[in-house]
């Protein structure tokens, strides 16, 4: 018949609990563990040794991953951002970050993000100008992708809950150009060996460069190669989110 020994060093930092069939339990380090005995060693050093016939089953603490001895690290974040000001522009976003805990309080990472942001009819930019088609500049079809760095500071070691902050500080890259900045709080919440996660709030600043329509004969006017004109201007954009991440 095969059997199985479990060592105490494999599990020497993950507690068992041994309900017996009598209705009585134990708690401990499983020390051994075969076909026909289960050996647990409690926290006062007393060691008990029981047959399967007498077990009825065994349960075990979650294993929370070690946040202090764990240095590198990885975050994806999803959430939904709401904007003020004028112009005002909601969107759904992802955020990644990864990067080296160098303690128990401070991370330093970099990532890229997508910000589902398209201007809308009637909102800014718009064209200036009723005798113009086009609403907006074409690229505002697509999202902003900001590339950053992250630092974070945990009020205590992740391995437990913790409140934490973060900065970003970065660019807009691809098809808008500009400049990227995110302060967030949160509080990360340790669960299991493998991922944690938690959640968040914070402001986003974006800064972009956009054609705003125009007709030929407005000041500062610059012609496209479509045939019609337009003004080069820079936009900024406020927005306040609540995200939900996991983290490895």
């Amino acid at each position: 018949m095969l059997s199985l020994t479990i060592s105490a060093a494999d599990n020497k930092t993950r507690k068992s609990t041994i309900h017996l069939k009598s209705g009585e339990y134990v708690t401990g380090v499983i020390t051994q563990r075969n076909d026909q005995t289960v050996e647990i060693l409690t926290d006062g050093d007393i060691k008990y040794v029981y047959t399967t016939d007498e077990i009825d089953y065994i349960t075990h603490e979650s294993r929370k991953k070690n946040y202090d001895t764990s240095k590198f690290r990885g975050f994806v974040d999803v959430g939904y951002s709401l904007g003020f000001g004028e112009p005002r522009n909601d969107y759904w976003l992802v955020e990644t970050s990864f990067g080296y805990q160098f303690n128990t309080h401070w991370y330093l990472g970099a990532g890229i993000g997508i910000h589902n942001f398209s201007a809308k009819v009637d909102t800014y930019p718009l064209r200036n100008d009723v005798a113009v088609p086009e609403h907006n500049d074409p690229n505002w079809d697509f999202p902003f992708i900001p590339v950053y760095a992250e630092g974070r500071y945990n009020w205590r070691s992740e391995t437990h809950g913790t409140p934490w902050a973060s900065l970003k500080l970065g660019a807009n890259t691809f098809n808008h150009s500009g400049f990227f900045a995110s302060p967030s709080l949160g509080y990360h919440f340790g669960t299991s060996q493998y991922f944690s996660f938690n959640i968040g709030i914070g402001y986003a600043l974006h800064t972009a460069h956009y054609k705003l329509w125009c007709t030929g004969d407005t000041p500062g006017a610059i012609p496209d190669n479509s045939g019609h004109s337009y003004l080069d201007k820079t936009g900024i954009f406020h927005n306040a989110f609540i995200k939900f991440g996991v983290e490895f």
